[in-house]
């Protein structure tokens, strides 16, 4: 039974989770209503998974269909704990674009048909941006999709991306393309592994625009060691891309770890703006976005989707979690850590 429940558990939760009965019980035991309907969303998706099936015979005929997106495409990615989350809600709160729903993720296989049948509410607007480590409520709000991005990029998704093949091409832009037509508006996606292989996105699509988010990296660092232990239980497993293989240092030492992590984030971040352009590569940072929301939102308008924003309240800062969440000795360790490393990284 155990290996069952496994097995079942890794079509919602990535083969690389060490321990993902483990995730399931450390999920419910928050009562986050974010990470409750996570774990009832993926009952929900075994009970459908007939429906699923039978749903994808016209998915694939909407694919074979679907011309290329014309619409801009906006991609939001970055490290985890960046606030892309909070970014993707705003930007679909305030402005009319489309994006992947938590519904997609009970229909993996018709994720668009499914939403044709069963088109639910739009969002809740407003103060109620909330989530559990990307995790939203409710099956109108917003997921990575990550079950889709496995089409393409592989079903592993600790490893990083150099290339796509003619056939992983042509499938992106059938889906994206299909969406457009569903929903006829520019599409919002977010999934921040693409901070690491946006350039392959940007080959695919010429309209695509991308949202990087950088965070100040002694908060990052703390935010990400704290991810480990919330997610995997012990923090010897990283969360989220931690670097190619044989790129970090083999260390024992979770607080040298995670902040060689948050250097390799910095580092590939400044290689996609270089190969993609500051044009179509924002790097945005998470404080200043929460100082200032409205300026982002503008931006996005009139750069991207090409119009003025109609005339709106300023939307007010929200506040950041910038503040020490771990033991002190800990904290003070990660900044000597990252100031060594910086330091070391120089010469």
């Amino acid at each position: 039974m155990p290996n069952l429940l496994r097995r079942w558990l890794h079509r919602f939760i990535p083969s690389h989770f060490h321990d993902p009965v483990g995730l399931a019980r450390r999920l419910l035991r928050t009562g986050d209503p974010a990470a409750v309907f996570a774990m009832q969303t993926a009952l929900l998706g075994l009970a459908a998974a007939p429906l699923d099936l039978l749903l994808q015979i016209a998915e694939r005929r909407r694919y074979r269909n679907a011309p290329a997106p014309r619409l801009p495409l906006l991609f939001i990615c970055g490290a985890p704990r960046t606030g892309t989350t909070l970014v993707q809600q705003v930007l679909i709160d305030h402005l009319p674009l489309a994006f992947i729903n938590n519904l997609t993720a009970v229909f993996p296989r018709a994720p668009l048909t499914a939403n044709r049948i069963f088109r639910s509410a739009a969002p809740v607007p407003g103060d109620a941006y909330h989530s559990y480590y990307g995790k939203t409520v409710g099956f109108s709000g917003p997921n990575d999709g990550l079950h889709l991005w496995d089409r393409w990029l592989g079903t592993d998704r600790t490893k990083i991306r150099t290339s796509l093949g003619p056939a992983e091409q042509r499938d992106m832009r059938r889906f994206f393309g299909a969406m457009e037509q569903l929903f006829a508006r520019p599409i919002v996606v977010k999934n921040n592994s693409l901070n690491a292989y946006a350039g392959l996105v940007a080959e695919v699509f010429d309209r695509a625009f991308f949202i990087c988010m950088t965070r100040e990296p002694l908060f990052l660092a703390q935010s990400l060691l704290q991810a480990r232990l919330d997610i995997h239980g012990r923090n010897d497993v990283p969360y989220g891309l931690a670097g190619t293989p044989g790129a970090r240092a083999d260390s024992t030492d979770a607080v040298e770890d995670v902040c060689r992590q948050v250097l390799y984030h910095q580092q590939v971040i400044q290689e996609q703006q270089s190969h993609i352009g500051a044009e179509r590569f924002w790097i945005v940072q998470y404080e200043a976005f929460c100082q200032d929301p409205s300026a982002l939102v503008d931006a996005v308008a009139v750069r991207v989707l090409g119009q003025l924003r109609p005339p709106k309240t300023r939307l007010p800062p929200f506040p950041t979690s910038n503040t020490v969440r771990i033991d002190p000795e800990r904290f003070r360790q990660i900044a000597a850590t990252l100031a060594r490393l910086g330091h070391s990284d120089e010469q």
